[in-house]
């Protein structure tokens, strides 16, 4: 019986030229999409259209356009990103280097040096007193510290030492005395309040600071003993403000009405979901919720009708214990249920720790100390600092959600010394009880060659832990903020040395231990854009700043990616990071039409190629979830 001319109707074929991403880099022709969104056939235009109704809804991708798995960030932190889009005009940030910025109403010059950025914080004459002042993303790491600023005489900045040093007094003189001001610094690893804003916290307290935060890796410089100096290291150190900020401002209803919060701010939120959509996001990876309730504000977002991506949560550890958090997946699958279209909310089947803290923030845990030993930033930084007091402490943190088989596991390591501890307490964890889940070494920042080699034996079964024993495959994997050559390069040849530097991010290490790499945001430690992730790798740029002048390469000969690597550091290898590569990361039959639309192919761009600078450039036209475009959505 002959099959009725519009019994394809509800089909989509895309034709034109299409990066599959394969395992074998294949390219393609063309793509069937049924209704649900799953990829029915992937292959040449003749083979797919053979036997096809003339009802099939057909998108012809213009000249020069390449069709592609839509991008991956394999590690951010959403809430945050969004309250920064809520509190833009306290958004401290020090500018891009050139081809990255995005225009702003503020001059660059004016984020230049530390003190004057703190100066420009707006307050508003009408909120109350006990309301907390908020400012995010100040990068001492980066920016001039010029103690002349906010009427400061030199003899007070010599007294009161540098920024860093005493960090309190420069934002009582430069913002606020009299009202609570907590200052997040861009790395998510330190932060700095004035003493109105410590004795908020501390008001009512029997112990101050509360014993959370000794017991979180934090630290109230100095060492957790009044008088304290401002400066808050790590999450748990300031978490007691972020917690005392929620309750003064609108914002705390992140915890307890996130429906309520998130249309209370639409209008401000919806850009920064719109700028991830127009860089050709199609799925997102939360890299850190703590609790419940952030988990199910994500969740929430997630699920709205219009919220063009998906998302995958990772939840902390600890918190998971806490709130009694099982792991969970997608609420069906498309390779199980033909009925099924992939939802929008992944699950949150990862759990996350921090070994160390921030390689620019002076907390990264080294195998040898800082390099600036009398003056600079990370000056009496030594070694950095670990979260733990050594391996076995992070092993007995993990060891019972290890053994139940169910989760994957994610642990933050900026330092080499950092990766080795991890390495091992992954090896020792592997030797109680095989997990066949995949691992994920999150930034892997400061490189050397015997590292990664360790890191390959694990992969291999070869690896010998610190008992001597060879501990069974892990299946790891390394996720770099690449973003860190490309702003803060520069600032590393002084902070760790010439040759630390170089060894960045270490893709050439990766490579020749065959160590499976993607590459992240960390937003809002850097911005979600996944071909500056690609045009960073390849070229290996990073500039000076304040000046932002090009100041050459790190690493270039040994650690710059080619452009294939890195188009699959943004597509199927952080969906195998994640377990989402049975669905997503690659145009394949049986997966689900997530897409991106490119305006150029960037294959065509690299060495002997067009010049791979301009990859950032790429125009992203147009994104798909399960078949359908992103951006005719309300």
């Amino acid at each position: 019986m002959a099959k009725p001319p519009d019994s394809d109707k509800t089909k989509t074929l895309f034709l034109g030229k299409v990066l599959t991403m394969d395992d074998n880099m294949s390219v393609a022709e063309a793509v069937l999409v049924d209704e649900r969104g799953h990829i029915l056939e992937v292959g040449t235009e003749k083979a797919v259209r053979d036997g096809l109704g003339s009802g099939v809804q057909v998108i012809q991708l213009e000249a020069g356009q390449v069709l592609m798995p839509g991008f991956i960030d394999s590690h951010l932190h959403l809430l945050p990103t969004l309250l920064q889009s809520v509190l833009e005009s306290h958004n401290l940030a020090p500018c891009l280097p050139g081809p990255y910025r995005i225009p702003t109403a503020t001059a660059c010059e004016s984020r230049a040096d530390v003190l004057s950025t703190l100066a420009s914080i707006q307050l508003s004459p009408e909120a109350p007193k006990d309301e907390f002042v908020l400012g995010m993303n100040l990068d001492p790491s980066r920016q001039v510290f010029d103690p002349l600023k906010c009427g400061i005489t030199a003899k007070e900045a010599k007294s009161a030492g540098d920024f860093m040093d005493n960090p309190k007094f420069y934002i009582e003189r430069c913002v606020s005395k009299d009202r609570p001001v907590l200052i997040l610094d861009q790395s998510g690893h330190l932060a700095y309040v004035n003493q109105r804003a410590i004795d908020v916290v501390c008001a009512g307290q029997a112990q101050c600071p509360p014993a959370s935060v000794a017991q979180g890796g934090g630290e109230w410089a100095p060492n957790n003993a009044a008088p304290f100096t401002g400066l808050l290291k790590e999450a748990s150190g300031y978490n007691p403000f972020m917690t005392a900020l929620q309750s003064s401002l609108p914002l705390a209803q992140l915890k307890s009405h996130p429906k309520k919060l998130l249309a209370a701010y639409e209008k401000e939120i919806k850009p920064g979901i719109q700028a991830m959509r127009d860089a050709g996001l199609t799925t997102l990876a939360d890299g850190g919720l703590v609790g419940l309730s952030q988990l199910q504000a994500v969740q929430f977002l997630a699920e709205q009708e219009h919220f063009p991506m998906r998302v995958t949560g990772v939840v902390t550890y600890d918190s998971a214990k806490h709130d009694g958090i099982p792991p969970t997946s997608p609420a069906c699958n498309p390779r199980e249920d033909p009925n099924c279209k992939l939802p929008k909310w992944l699950g949150a089947g990862g759990l996350k720790l921090w070994v160390d803290g921030s390689t620019q923030g002076c907390t990264a845990k080294l195998a040898a100390p800082y390099s600036y030993s009398k003056t600079g930033h990370c000056s009496d930084a030594g070694e950095g600092r670990a979260d733990f007091a050594n391996t076995q402490a992070i092993v007995d943190a993990l060891s019972e959600q290890w053994k139940t088989g169910a989760w994957r596991f994610q642990l933050h390591a900026n330092g080499n010394d950092a990766n080795q501890w991890a390495i091992d307490a992954f090896a020792q964890l592997q030797q109680q009880a095989v997990n066949t889940h995949p691992v994920l070494f999150i930034h892997n920042t400061v490189g050397t060659e015997q590292l990664s080699k360790n890191l390959g034996d694990l992969i291999k079964g070869n690896y010998l832990a610190p008992n001597g024993q060879k501990t069974p495959t892990v299946k790891a994997h390394v996720t770099h903020l690449i973003g860190h050559v490309a702003y803060w390069g520069h600032a590393f040849r002084g902070m760790l040395g010439e040759a630390a530097a170089n060894n960045l991010d270490p893709v050439g290490f990766d490579r020749d231990q065959g160590i499976p790499f993607s590459f992240h945001s960390d937003s809002m430690v850097t911005p979600p854009r996944p071909l500056w992730f690609v045009e960073q790798a390849v070229t290996r740029r990073t500039w000076a700043y304040p000046s932002l002048q090009e100041s050459g390469t790190l690493g270039l000969e040994k650690h710059a990616a080619t452009v294939e690597e890195a188009l699959r550091a943004i597509t199927i290898e952080p969906a195998r990071q994640h377990e989402l590569d049975a669905w997503l990361g690659s145009i394949e039959e049986g997966k689900v039409a997530d897409f991106v639309v490119l305006g150029d192919n960037p294959l065509d761009y690299g060495p002997k190629k067009k010049d791979p600078t301009l990859i950032h450039k790429i125009p992203v036209v147009e994104t798909y979830l399960n078949g359908k475009p992103t951006s005719k959505q309300p």
